[in-house]
């Protein structure tokens, strides 16, 4: 069974998708679309270039972060990262 992309209303009023697995797990969250059609765009690209695309390995050792090694510039640590939210709040 396919896993299904879910297109959504941020907080911040912008359009993302996400990519969910047959049992509702969320794999994967896209950045932030000024309009509906740009995130349908978007997904498109995803399954253009995901495949059975290569892996790029950005993390780093979880005994390097105690060490001293900074982690790829790119990457944000997880506590920084915006919470998910799948539909736009009343009110």
């Amino acid at each position: 069974m396919a896993g299904m992309f879910e297109l959504f209303i941020d907080a911040e009023d912008s359009f993302r998708f996400q990519l969910t697995a047959p049992d509702g797990t969320v794999m994967a969250v896209s950045r932030p679309f000024p309009s509906k059609a740009a995130a349908v765009e978007g997904i498109a690209a995803v399954r253009e270039y995901a495949g059975m695309g290569h892996v790029k390995e950005l993390a780093t050792d979880p005994l390097d972060r105690f060490l001293g090694s900074r982690p790829h510039a790119a990457v944000r640590p997880l506590s920084m990262r915006m919470p998910l939210q799948c539909q736009r709040m009343a009110g």
